[in-house]
């Protein structure tokens, strides 16, 4: 049975971390390790954690200076002992079979690099998380997948971890166009197995939205080849209704050309240097 490592970062989630950890604890697949790494909480979000170490014993606690979402992921997942990682914000939480059937998947298909499930609103609204389709062709344009997905750790390294360029938002879409770029499926269980927080507070989320054109520049230029390589980039792209379509994927659109002429000026500089010698 291989071991899962349940990621869970904590940032003043003092009122909500236990909630998130009982979630772990009560699942029905068996070989858990439970990471809780602190990021510099100023709250008791490390009380309420050591004190739940007294009566479970397969959780380790870590403690670092505040340094983001990103680095506190990466580091807890560096000191995880699992073949596959599970990655839960500390104000989320699992239902109790979400493990198991994930797991499950990982096991039958070596292709699959990442299993995700359906979703839910919990907290200041309830109701279904109305995801889009995962879609190889579609998910260049944005996100179908929520940071709560299992993986293998090899290919998290393979994939070069989170990016800290992304330590601003997105970082989950980040790792998974990665996931792609390797050659890895995705698969999503057709069961609501994760329960996803709203507070009345600024989320990461909003944070991504807030620097949306810088990270979607990010993404641009580190996956620069699913684009290229992406039909449907191009139809959404330069299709009819062009200036529509233009200015819906204006940022994107910039990017791609000044990457390009950039590249073009590269090829020119060889060429002439070639020429030269």
């Amino acid at each position: 049975m291989k071991k899962v490592s349940v990621i869970i970062p904590c940032y003043n989630h003092g009122q909500f971390i236990e909630e998130a950890i009982n979630s772990v604890v009560n699942q029905t697949y068996e070989n858990i390790e439970i990471i809780c790494i602190d990021d510099g909480s100023s709250d008791n979000s490390i009380e309420i954690i050591q004190n739940i170490l007294k009566s479970t014993p397969n959780i380790k606690l870590i403690k670092q200076e505040n340094q983001g979402v990103v680095k506190a992921r990466n580091a807890a997942i560096s000191a995880s002992n699992g073949d596959y990682i599970l990655p839960l914000d500390a104000d989320d939480k699992i239902a109790p079979t979400y493990i198991e059937k994930a797991v499950d998947i990982l096991d039958k298909f070596p292709e699959i690099g990442i299993v995700y499930c359906n979703a839910e609103y919990f907290g200041n609204k309830k109701g279904k998380w109305k995801l889009p389709e995962f879609d190889k062709n579609e998910i260049i344009f944005a996100n179908q997948i929520f940071s709560c997905a299992l993986f293998r750790k090899l290919d998290f390294d393979n994939a070069g971890k989170y990016k800290e360029y992304m330590n601003k938002g997105l970082e989950d879409w980040d790792l998974w166009l990665s996931f792609i770029e390797n050659g890895l499926n995705v698969y999503k269980i057709d069961e609501t197995l994760f329960f996803y927080r709203l507070q009345n507070k600024e989320s990461r989320t909003d944070l991504a939205n807030s620097n949306l054109q810088e990270l979607n520049k990010s993404i641009l230029n580190n996956h620069l080849n699913l684009y290229l390589n992406n039909d449907k980039f191009y139809q959404k792209v330069f299709a009819p209704n062009l200036s529509k379509k233009i200015k819906k994927y204006k940022s994107l659109t910039i990017i791609l050309v000044f990457s390009s002429i950039l590249l073009l000026i590269s090829m020119l500089m060889i060429i002439l240097i070639f020429y030269k010698n």
